[in-house]
């Protein structure tokens, strides 16, 4: 018997914010593949500090709902949990024995390898016949100078869809770090740009900020030709904005290899915690 946890920010001035979260819990609860599934919030109740108590058995699986490594998942949500860890988490994830639960601790959902169809997805939804000599892809992050870690995953699966030779460009771009995804006709040279914001859910910046800095007029916006600092060569240039990753329907899958791949061989079941039937 076993409790899968999602653990998301939450936000106590955006009711939205948790969407995402309460979404991917009603889905796999539907699925029926975990004997509960639980939600637990920085921000929000129940609290990180609180949200064990809440399961119901003793084999617990912890899910960071973020899209990459950093400060949140390396030290807050274990520290908040008393995993008694910090930094960087393995990728086979950590376990501890609390209070008679099994509780395993696993990365983000956002740095698993399946992430990079996901991303392919969100293009090709946007622009079917995404790819070509004519078709360039822009991945966007948040980026933060505070952790190393944050950018890395949107690098890296840069690194892998450029090697898959499906675009003619791959790039790599932040709202707050350079590269700035502001400068991007300064680096894109194809007619065709899709951009996909690497983003947990749909919120201020994938509404908002990034439609914004970037003059973008919905899904598709036409660029003239005419704008100072374009590379040589390049003309009119469309750019087909598609929805954050983080929303797709294909995360709830990539939880689901998560929880599997963190089960490990010595523990095949959990019993019913003691405090629970009690109360």
């Amino acid at each position: 018997m076993r409790s899968l946890v999602l653990v998301g920010h939450g936000s106590h001035l955006n009711s939205e914010s948790a969407a995402a979260v309460y979404k991917y819990a009603e889905l796999l609860r539907s699925q029926g593949l975990f004997d509960e599934v639980v939600e637990g919030y920085w921000k929000e109740e129940p609290s990180l500090r609180q949200v064990l108590r809440t399961c119901t058995y003793t084999d617990v699986t912890i899910i960071p709902m973020f899209i990459s490594e950093g400060y949140f998942t390396e030290t807050v949500i274990p520290r908040e949990l008393g995993l008694g860890h910090q930094g960087v988490v393995p990728t086979q994830g950590v376990a501890r024995t609390l209070g008679g639960r099994t509780v395993r601790y696993t990365l983000p959902y956002g740095v698993h390898p399946a992430m990079t169809g996901v991303i392919l997805e969100r293009a090709r939804e946007v622009l079917p016949d995404a790819g070509g000599e004519d078709t360039a892809l822009i991945i966007i992050g948040h980026g933060t100078t505070r952790n190393e870690n944050s950018n890395k995953v949107v690098h890296q699966n840069a690194e892998l869809l450029r090697a898959q030779g499906i675009f003619s460009e791959v790039h790599a771009l932040f709202l707050d770090e350079e590269p700035k995804v502001t400068g991007w006709r300064e680096k894109v040279r194809a007619r065709r740009v899709v951009m996909v914001p690497f983003f947990a859910s749909e919120g201020w910046h994938t509404l908002e900020t990034i439609p914004e800095d970037l003059g973008l007029e919905g899904t598709v916006t036409v660029f003239s030709g005419q704008a100072e600092g374009l590379l040589e060569g390049t003309g009119e240039q469309t750019v087909y904005y598609g929805k954050p990753v983080g929303t797709h329907p294909a995360v709830a899958d990539v939880i689901v290899q998560l929880a599997e791949e963190a089960r490990g061989a010595s523990v095949t079941g959990g019993d019913r915690a003691p405090e629970h039937r009690a109360a």
